[in-house]
């Protein structure tokens, strides 16, 4: 008898392992499929100019970590020198960056 229940306890116990997830699925599905609310223009606009900042600025860093890997190999002078070429550089890219968001964000439609 004991084995009998204890293989029914197991063999319900699996059952309820394996639906759940299938069951916790179909709920967040029915959650998620919520129609996307339309943007107004100015909103679309900011996005836009952030995700360009966005870009940028991870160019820029990119752009940095290889001027840092390239210096790495050189030695003295040398190096001092392409680490403040790429400092340069990067922070000339940020600025350049941040002004275009800037006028982005003055050229967006108003709300």
């Amino acid at each position: 008898m004991k084995r009998i229940l204890t293989s029914a306890a197991l063999s319900l116990t699996l059952l309820l392992t394996m639906a759940a997830p299938a069951a916790f699925a179909s709920q967040t599905a029915m959650t998620k499929a919520k129609p996307a609310q339309k943007m107004s223009p100015h909103a679309e606009a900011l996005k836009k100019c952030n995700d360009d900042y966005k870009a940028a600025a991870k160019k820029a860093g990119d752009d940095y970590q290889s001027a840092v890997k390239d210096a790495a190999t050189k030695k003295g002078k040398d190096r001092s020198d392409a680490m403040k070429a790429a400092s340069k550089t990067k922070s000339d890219a940020m600025a350049a960056a941040r002004k275009a968001k800037a006028d982005c964000v003055k050229a967006a439609p108003k709300k």
